[in-house]
């Protein structure tokens, strides 16, 4: 279900549902998007392709790549390079990008009563996840969860487990716990566009943390003087496998009191 809205959504520019939801807890996937991305990219450079008109990147790109004195050589280098990282990263991926524990149909998470709830990665005030200002993760695409507007510049652990993704801007944080939720933290709307300047990340990709351990630190007042929204989506990336994700605490939380909690 998540693959089919995101292949809708990246047709049209729209890469979160695929980036968050499936490419970087699956790894693989995303490293061989990388690779075809580049290997395109450098097809599309020793082309010598341009656009010739703003717009967004989508399945209308290629139009933009049209000169202004009809269609040459550089416009079908551009097209050869956008199929080539479409081609080599779906072979790769299909050949040797999905683990075989994940392949096919995905098994519904188990786990003990009790290890299925989520605490509070941080204080502040509790936003339903339809009400965040950003499409994406308001429609639910990427899952199930909830919002927090950040009172503290901290996030910790909301539950015992392992840093699954980190990235390089520290925005956005990927969490697996013992009993299996996926979690994903973005602290902000588009503070990718930020590059990491106010976060500040305490822990690794691949370290192994404990309920409360501080995992990044960020400076409210320049996110919000840099002009971005504060709203904190908390996503449970693999919510399609558990029969409820109910929000538990109030309008208003405190890190590590319980937030979420989910059952089969």
């Amino acid at each position: 279900m998540l693959a089919g809205s995101a292949i809708s959504a990246g047709i049209f520019g729209v890469t979160e549902p695929a980036i968050y939801g499936l490419n970087l807890p699956l790894r693989r996937p995303f490293i061989f998007g990388c690779v075809a991305g580049a290997i395109g990219g450098a097809i599309v450079g020793f082309s010598n392709s341009h656009v010739y008109s703003f717009g967004f990147a989508n399945i209308f790109t290629l139009a933009q790549m049209i000169p202004p004195q009809g269609i040459d050589a550089t416009l079908w280098g551009g097209a050869i390079g956008i199929v080539a990282a479409l081609v080599i990263s779906c072979v790769l991926t299909f050949v040797a990008g999905m683990p075989k524990s994940s392949a096919g149909e995905a098994a519904v998470v188990t786990a003990p009563a009790g290890e299925n709830d989520i605490l509070a990665p941080m204080s502040g005030s509790v936003l339903a996840l339809d009400q965040v200002p950003d499409g994406t993760f308001a429609s639910g695409l990427l899952g199930q969860g909830v919002a927090i507007i950040p009172a503290i510049g901290k996030v910790i652990a909301p539950f015992s487990g392992e840093v699954a993704s980190l990235f390089q801007t520290k925005h956005a944080i990927g969490l697996l716990s013992d009993s299996g939720i996926e979690l994903l933290i973005h602290v902000g709307i588009d503070t990718v566009k930020l590059n990491g300047e106010p976060f500040t990340a305490h822990v690794k990709e691949g370290d192994r943390v404990q309920a409360g351990d501080l995992l990044l630190e960020f400076d409210r007042q320049a996110i919000l003087d840099a002009g971005y929204d504060l709203a904190t989506p908390i996503i449970i990336s693999n919510s399609d496998g558990y029969r409820s994700v109910d929000i538990v605490s109030g309008s208003v939380v405190d890190a590590g009191q319980p937030l979420l909690s989910v059952s089969h």
